[in-house]
């Protein structure tokens, strides 16, 4: 199994659409069916028949074999994604909103309400709290130095008396 998944492959998998599909059974009929032509039938619409059920058959084999391997391929790129950490995080997720929906409820609010009211808040506590740990730990930012002023003007130059 690969370490990691394969995020753009599982974000378009590559199904046979129904056109292929037709295609393909088309394609292999054609084959099968060339084949019982240079065969001397002895009854010609038999052959015919034994041909098309042939070839249908094939691509159905065929096509079955393909949309698994694309089954076994989107399993094991979702199995690395949804482990047992993800589930149990999920759950936790859930479990807060349906207490956050529930104290909502009981002061008579709604979510859109509690989201519009406390968002703001939290971005804000979240803030100051960043702010504060970079303050404690003495984050200072960059120096920037500042380029001497040009003492070439004199005074007369600056100030005129209009």
């Amino acid at each position: 199994m690969k370490p990691e998944a394969d995020w753009e492959r599982l974000s378009d998998p590559q199904m046979i659409s129904a056109r292929n599909m037709i295609l393909l059974a088309l394609f292999i009929e054609v084959v099968v069916q060339t084949f019982a032509l240079l065969v001397s039938p002895t009854a010609w619409w038999t052959w015919q028949l034994l041909g098309f059920i042939t070839a249908t058959n094939l691509a159905a084999v065929i096509l079955a074999i393909m949309a698994q391997k694309t089954a076994n391929d989107i399993g094991a790129s979702t199995k690395l994604a949804f482990t047992p950490s993800f589930y149990k995080t999920m759950t936790l997720l859930s479990k807060f909103q349906e207490y956050f929906e529930e104290e909502a409820s009981k002061q008579g609010r709604d979510m859109t309400e509690e989201m519009e009211d406390v968002a703001p808040k939290m971005y804000g506590l979240v803030r100051k709290y960043l702010d504060n740990k970079a303050l404690d730990a003495q984050v200072m930012p960059p120096d920037v130095s500042v380029l001497p002023a040009d003492n070439t003007l004199e005074d007369d130059a600056l100030f005129r008396n209009s």
